[in-house]
C-alpha cells in the first residue's frame, strides 16, 4: 500500500469515530525521502543479480520478482541499526579522546606550574633546571644554558 492509501485508510478510520474528536486534520511531512530512496534502489541493484541469475538457469524467477514494502522496511530498520550502533561508537571514542587530552594537558599544566614554584622557592633548584649536566674529568658538573 502507497502513502496516499495508508492517508486515506487513516483518514476513513478517523472519520468513522467522529464522536471521540480525533479526526485527523493533517498529514506530517515524510522525512528522509532522499535516503529512503536511495535504499530502496539499492535494495533493487541488490535483488537484480539474483533475478539475472535466476533467468541464466531457467529457474522461476517469481521470488525475485517482487520487493515488497515489507522487505525494504526490513532493510532500512538493519542499516538504521548499524548506523545507530556506528555512532554511539563514534561519540564514546570521540568523549574518550577529548578527556585523554584533557589529562594530559593538566598534567602539563601541573607540572610547568611545579617548575616554576620549584625556582621561585629554591635558588639551587632555579640554578639546576636552567643549566645544562656536563662531564668533566669523569665528575658531573653544570654548565649554564646557551641563551638563543
Amino acid at each position: 500500500m502507497g502513502v496516499v492509501g495508508a492517508a486515506l485508510r487513516g483518514f476513513g478510520r478517523a472519520l468513522a469515530k467522529k464522536g471521540d474528536g480525533k479526526a485527523i486534520k493533517s498529514v506530517p511531512i515524510a522525512k528522509n525521502l532522499t535516503k529512503k530512496r536511495k535504499e530502496t534502489d539499492s535494495a533493487f541493484k541488490d535483488n537484480q543479480v539474483w533475478k539475472d541469475r535466476a533467468k541464466a538457469s531457467g529457474w522461476s524467477q517469481d521470488p525475485y520478482k517482487k520487493i515488497t514494502s515489507d522487505s525494504i522496511k526490513r532493510r532500512h530498520a538493519r542499516d538504521t541499526k548499524y548506523e545507530n550502533i556506528a555512532d554511539v561508537r563514534e561519540k564514546k571514542r570521540k568523549s574518550h579522546n577529548r578527556k585523554v587530552i584533557g589529562a594530559g594537558a593538566a598534567t602539563i599544566t601541573g607540572a610547568v606550574g611545579g617548575l616554576e614554584v620549584g625556582k621561585r622557592k629554591s635558588p639551587k633548584f632555579k640554578k639546576f633546571i636552567e643549566s645544562d649536566v656536563v662531564i668533566k674529568d669523569g665528575k658531573l658538573g653544570l654548565r649554564p644554558k646557551k641563551k638563543k
